[in-house]
């Protein structure tokens, strides 16, 4: 079985592709095939070396988070109708391997059949981030949302899950990204490259701002504009809002069993689409996670087994 593992954090291209054991089959073991990992920022931020306070590891380490496969063997405690079925699943000790040994039962999920894996597995990572975020602030019709990072994994399923909760929608993105994000749904996009300041007042205030960016600067140059403001952020970890009336949160929780379920579903009945920027063989992993850290980001970035 085949692995690409992290020994160091000197960056991406210190990735090693290597050849390791499958762990011992318990009776809670789901063995995946895997088909499907998809690039998360947080994998090459591991890399460098950039998350050290927020997610210490323990190197040697494979690398990722969320798989997609068939399931080929199951555990005696675990459902045997799942065998062939296609799954997407969470895998803690690293997802980035031709074979998946997984012993958790919450996280993995069957996928319907008219969902492709591919699709499917951009959920992990990116629409249960962005549906954490709108469950923590309670988003409701009523509210005009602005989003940073728009075109990234996160980013296009938060357009998406905002508009099915009536929310208005402004996003910022880069230059080349502006007509893809508006095709997503957003009904405002703004340039975040060229004159930001002046576009926030030329058009409606937020209500609230979902931040997938994590760039203290860009908030501040925000709430420096509005008075009124409730701020979330997924990927920044603290930030002292200026004015009285604003609110900061960091989280990165989850949304538990029913909230992929609820995604899936979505999927499934076409409310939602998975946008994919490339699909890289795993043994171009360091083209991806390249592509990921440099961007502009484009939907989600999947290594194929």
């Amino acid at each position: 079985m085949k692995r690409i593992i992290q020994r160091d954090f000197n960056g991406v291209d210190n990735l090693q592709i290597e050849v390791g054991n499958i762990n011992k089959l318990t009776p809670l073991s789901v063995l995946v095939k895997n088909k499907y990992t998809p690039v998360l920022p947080y994998d090459w931020m591991t890399e460098y070396g950039l998350l050290k306070d927020i997610r210490p590891v323990k190197l040697p380490m494979v690398i990722g988070y969320a798989f997609g496969g068939i399931v080929e063997k199951v555990g005696l405690l675990r459902d045997k109708n799942l065998i062939g079925k296609k799954v997407i699943g969470a895998q803690p000790t690293g997802a980035a391997a031709e074979m998946i040994n997984s012993q958790l039962p919450p996280l993995i999920f069957e996928v319907p059949d008219n969902v492709p894996l591919s699709a499917a597995v951009t959920l992990i990572g990116g629409a249960d981030a962005a549906l954490h975020a709108i469950d923590s602030v309670n988003v409701t019709s009523k509210d005009t949302v602005l989003v940073t990072g728009a075109s990234g994994g996160v980013g296009t399923y938060l357009i998406q899950l905002l508009k099915l909760a009536g929310a208005q929608v402004i996003a910022l993105a880069s230059p080349g990204n502006l007509d893809f994000v508006k095709s997503v749904g957003a009904d405002i996009v703004l340039n975040y490259q060229e004159e930001l300041a002046a576009q926030l007042k030329a058009t409606v205030a937020p209500t609230k701002i979902i931040d997938t960016v994590g760039s203290a600067a860009l908030l501040q140059l925000i709430t420096d504009i509005y008075d009124n403001l409730n701020i979330f952020s997924l990927s920044l970890s603290s930030f002292n809002p200026p004015k009285a009336q604003q609110t900061f949160k960091f989280s990165n929780g989850t949304i538990g069993i029913g909230g992929y379920k609820k995604l899936l579903k979505l999927l499934a009945a076409g409310e939602i689409t998975a946008y994919i920027q490339h699909q890289y063989e795993f043994t171009d992993v360091k083209k991806a996670h390249l592509a990921s850290k440099n961007g502009p980001a484009h939907g989600r970035i999947l290594l194929k087994f």
